[in-house]
């Protein structure tokens, strides 16, 4: 009895207090939508422009570490690395189509602030990708 109790307790201190893992799934095979960026200094926050003709989004593969972005005018893809465990991300090779048109500086902030991101994180639908530069991008489940 005292061997099983011993084993439950090292179960339970290795496990009890570990982080919520977050499953690959809930980060890959998702379209993410663009919601609103957040300045990292101020903290403003400015909403995506609701008379945009298209939505801004970008889809993490599962195969390969291909980041796609669908933009306003513009598409492009790249790579990144993450890890679920420290919850960093890493955006690399990002390039895209350059058609100028209506919201295309929402394009431009996204691809900025996903080469300098830093950390994500993922709560129920909604996705935020934290930024060394100038905003956190905040998207929403498809």
């Amino acid at each position: 009895m005292k061997k099983t109790i011993f084993i439950l307790v090292i179960i339970i201190s290795c496990f009890g207090c570990k982080k919520d893992s977050i499953n690959d799934t809930d980060l890959l095979k998702t379209k993410w939508i663009l919601s609103y960026i957040k300045d990292t200094k101020t903290q403003a926050i400015t909403n995506f422009p609701s008379d945009a003709a298209k939505t801004i989004s970008i889809e993490f593969t599962n195969s390969s570490n291909i980041i796609f972005f669908r933009g306003v005018c513009n598409v492009g893809s790249g790579t990144y690395t993450y890890s679920s465990i420290t919850d960093e991300i890493k955006v690399t090779n990002l390039i895209t189509t350059e058609i100028y048109c209506k919201y295309y500086e929402w394009e431009t902030y996204t691809v900025q602030n996903l080469y300098y991101a830093s950390s994500y994180k993922i709560d129920g639908n909604d996705l935020i990708i934290y930024s060394n530069g100038a905003y956190n991008l905040y998207f929403t489940k498809n």
